[in-house]
């Protein structure tokens, strides 16, 4: 039988998780309130940060930490210094992710209809539906670079937890008011994903996200089981 301690250590131990809906591990994000993680842009974060991440041009893996065993996420990007609220190019459509913890999403590659070239800035917002009266933020201040993520490097920003799956949203909205199910199989995966994947679109024109289960399949087989969830 467990000690009074030993549940009590172990009941503190689950508050990260359990409290936390969703944080953005890399890259770097701006900050971290779970009391203001509803509140758009950034999750409260309205100032840019000094402690810019440089980001490939060509593409780079976004690592996040779930609290939730089922999340509808969207990635979307603002150009500038300081962009205030015009997150308007979407980088990864809404899908739906299963199971918490680690969950990368590989090779998010920013499109050439952004204009975007070694040196500028730019800032990533990953949104969620993780909260019962709307969204939740997390944002990332980046200075774009010709210089692509070395295999470790990669390895070392981009892991998923067992158990892992994700699922097309045909047609879907943002993701802070997506609610409907989708029909699409998941795909599943577990250890360091891959970041070979599927190009980002702009918001104008984006590709459905069903039509990528192709990339989902051939980067499992690549890697021998490890798939390069999206």
């Amino acid at each position: 039988m467990l000690s009074s301690t030993t549940l009590l250590a172990l009941g503190l131990s689950a508050l990260p998780l359990t409290t936390a809906h969703f944080t953005l591990e890399w890259p770097t994000a701006r900050g971290f309130d779970d009391d203001k993680a509803g509140t758009f842009p950034c999750g409260g974060f309205d100032a840019v940060s000094s402690n810019r991440t440089s980001f490939p041009l060509s593409g780079a893996p976004i690592q996040l930490k779930l609290g939730h065993t089922e999340t509808n996420l969207q990635v979307l990007l603002a150009v500038g210094n300081d962009p205030g609220s015009a997150y308007n190019i979407v980088l990864r459509p809404t899908f739906r992710e299963r199971g918490p913890d680690d969950f990368c999403m590989g090779a998010i590659e920013i499109p050439a209809s952004a204009n975007l070239t070694e040196g500028m800035n730019a800032t990533i917002q990953v949104v969620s539906n993780g909260d019962p009266s709307g969204g939740l933020y997390q944002c990332a201040d980046i200075t774009i670079t010709n210089t692509q993520l070395t295999a470790d490097e990669v390895s070392q920003h981009c892991t998923n937890s067992s158990g892992i799956q994700t699922q097309a949203i045909p047609n879907a909205g943002n993701a802070n008011e997506t609610t409907e199910s989708s029909s699409s199989s998941p795909s599943s995966a577990s250890g360091t994903a891959s970041s070979t994947g599927a190009s980002a679109t702009a918001s104008t024109g984006a590709a459905p996200l069903n039509s990528w289960s192709g990339v989902w399949a051939l980067g499992a087989a690549a890697l021998g089981g490890a798939a390069a969830l999206l």
